[in-house]
């Protein structure tokens, strides 16, 4: 049981004379009262247990974003490649029927290169190795986790007679094996079928995750490829298994589309130049001259400019969606399309 004389009510008898007696703030003296009489009480445990809950909570709102736990692990490691001869070349497109695959098509037109085509969506591998990096900063992990750190290397005696439960690999080893991942899963088989250079074209990676293959192949070249919402939007409105990021953000409505559009091409817009990137307008691409031009140029690639003149795929018949749904999209993307020059049609 709780002593009377530390029980709540007891307290609140205590005169504001006796308080201010107390050495030190007399408000700080009766809240230590208060949190020892609670001690012996299930309210002690509750008041814990929120205090926990808004500890993750603050740690979880306050999580890097994969720019900036790059920048952190640079400022700690300066990660650098020597003599990099890995030259990717990345599609990334505003989402579903943005012309990535004419796009793709026109890049495999020179021999020498393979571009995938939105390999394992569902897996989620980019998003996933990307994220990865999120809990790295400038005093995470610590230093003393490391093979490499003096309190692994200054002790002679062997690993099994010390502590290591937290025992790391150097981060540079990290970095590595990312890179390790990529070219084991695209750039291999591609020289497999004798192209020199390879990437991947994708419909739901955004610019954070551009940023980190940047990181990891400082010499790719990244496509970012976007199109009239409400042409995409038509070519596709009734398919499924959509998503964002599989399996708990699927694209099912107007709204969501539309956010994902602008989510995208704001991205696309704003922070192209990170990465050396290059823009295109899918509706330039198809009918101005020198775009293939430009693209070969700036991939330094021999492209085929006649690919355009074959469709393969095309939904040129495909039904107009419900009116309601094109109004529910334009709600979203408005402003941001109108200042590119694109129009809901009728």
């Amino acid at each position: 049981m709780t002593p009377l004389n530390n029980h709540p009510a007891s307290l609140e008898k205590k005169s504001v004379e006796e308080i201010q007696r107390k050495p030190g703030n007399g408000l700080a003296w009766l809240k230590e009262q208060l949190r020892t009489a609670l001690r012996a009480t299930p309210v002690n445990a509750l008041l814990e247990q929120r205090s926990m809950r808004r500890w993750y909570d603050y740690k979880y709102q306050s999580l890097q974003s994969i720019e900036q736990a790059i920048a952190s692990i640079q400022s700690r490691w300066n990660i650098e490649i020597d003599d990099d001869k890995e030259e990717p070349i990345f599609i990334f497109a505003s989402g579903w029927r943005s012309g990535s695959t004419l796009l793709q098509r026109l890049v495999n037109s020179d021999n020498r290169i393979m571009l995938w085509g939105e390999p394992f969506p569902d897996s989620n591998l980019v998003q996933t190795m990307a994220n990865s990096l999120k809990p790295f900063q400038t005093n995470y992990p610590p230093d003393s986790n490391f093979l490499q750190s003096d309190n692994f290397t200054m002790d002679s005696s062997p690993l099994w007679k010390r502590w290591t439960a937290n025992l790391y690999p150097s981060f540079e080893c990290l970095h590595q094996s990312h890179r390790a991942f990529f070219e084991t899963l695209y750039a291999a088989p591609a020289r497999e079928q004798n192209c020199s250079r390879w990437g991947f074209k994708e419909v739901r990676l955004g610019i954070e995750h551009a940023i980190y293959l940047k990181w990891l192949f400082p010499k790719a070249k990244f496509l970012f490829l976007y199109r009239n919402p409400y042409h995409a939007y038509r070519s596709c409105y009734d398919w499924r298994n959509l998503y964002w990021q599989w399996p708990d953000e699927g694209v099912f409505s107007p709204t969501i589309f539309g956010q994902y559009w602008v989510t995208q091409v704001t991205g696309f817009l704003t922070d192209y130049q990170k990465v050396d990137g290059h823009l295109i307008k899918y509706e330039e691409l198809c009918n101005e001259d020198d775009a293939v031009a430009k693209l070969s140029s700036y991939l330094e690639a021999d492209i085929d400019p006649t690919i355009l003149k074959s469709r393969i795929g095309s939904s040129k018949n495909k039904k107009s969606p419900p009116i309601h749904s094109v109004k529910q999209l334009e709600k979203i993307v408005a402003p941001l399309a109108e200042s590119l020059g694109y129009q809901r049609d009728g």
